[in-house]
C-alpha cells in the first residue's frame, strides 16, 4: 500500500472559499435592483405608443391630460385578421379595442379616428407612465 494520502484537487475559484462567490453575487443582485428602482422612479419618460396593427382607427377614447389605468381602452382599430381553417386562409375584418398596459397619462393624441395607420410607424399618442412603475 502507498503512504501517500490522495491529492486535493482545487476547484477553479477566484476566492478561497464559495461563501466570498456567493456574497460578490448577492452585492450585484442588489447592485441591478437598486438600478431598475432608480430607473422606475427618475428616469422613465415620455412613451411614443405607435399603431399596434396596420389599419383604421375608428374612435380614441382618451384625451389629451387623461389619466389612464392599465386594462383602460385607448383606442379602437379596425383590422385585418388572417388565420388558416381547414388549410385554407380565412381573412376577416375585426374591430379590436387597444387597452393600456400600463397606469399613467396621456400627454398628446396625435392621431385622429378615421385615418389609415401601418404598424410600429404612424405615432398614435405619446404617453407618460405613473412615476414609480415599468412601462
Amino acid at each position: 500500500m502507498s503512504d501517500k494520502a490522495p491529492k486535493k484537487e482545487k476547484g477553479m475559484t477566484v476566492f478561497r472559499t464559495d461563501r466570498h462567490e456567493d456574497l460578490a453575487a448577492i452585492v450585484f443582485s442588489g447592485i441591478v435592483v437598486a438600478s431598475v428602482l432608480f430607473y422606475m422612479a427618475f428616469l422613465n419618460g415620455p412613451i411614443n405608443f405607435k399603431a399596434p396593427a396596420d389599419g383604421t382607427i375608428l374612435s380614441i377614447a382618451v384625451s389629451e391630460n387623461a389619466k389612464i389605468k392599465k386594462g383602460d381602452v385607448l383606442m379602437t382599430m379596425e383590422t385585418r385578421e388572417k388565420k388558416m381553417v381547414h388549410g385554407q386562409m380565412e381573412e376577416k375584418v375585426v374591430q379590436k379595442p387597444i387597452k393600456s398596459k400600463m397606469d399613467g397619462s396621456v400627454i398628446q393624441v396625435a392621431s385622429v379616428a378615421g385615418k389609415t395607420v401601418s404598424k410600429d410607424k404612424d405615432l398614435i399618442m405619446v404617453l407618460e407612465a405613473e412615476k414609480g412603475t415599468l412601462p
